[in-house]
């Protein structure tokens, strides 16, 4: 009886699940998305507010410097 029981609340489960995935998996990538512009506007601040000219420079050289060593 308790396995039956078991089994039932697990089935009911699982299609709840099956109709709600949609909506379950819209939430995630809409929040995926927000976690995303958000670094991305706090990357943007500490860059262009909190970073110095010449650290900007600096970071744009090793980017480069990077991307020369990388071909070879």
């Amino acid at each position: 009886m308790k396995r039956a029981l078991i089994i039932i609340v697990l089935v009911v489960a699982a299609i709840g699940l099956l109709m709600n995935l949609d909506v379950v998996l819209g939430m995630i990538v809409n929040s995926l998305i927000f976690l995303i512009v958000l670094a991305g506007i706090i990357y943007a601040i500490y860059y262009f507010f909190i970073l110095t000219e010449d650290q900007r420079k600096y970071r744009k050289a090793l980017r480069k410097a990077k991307r020369r060593h990388k071909k070879k």
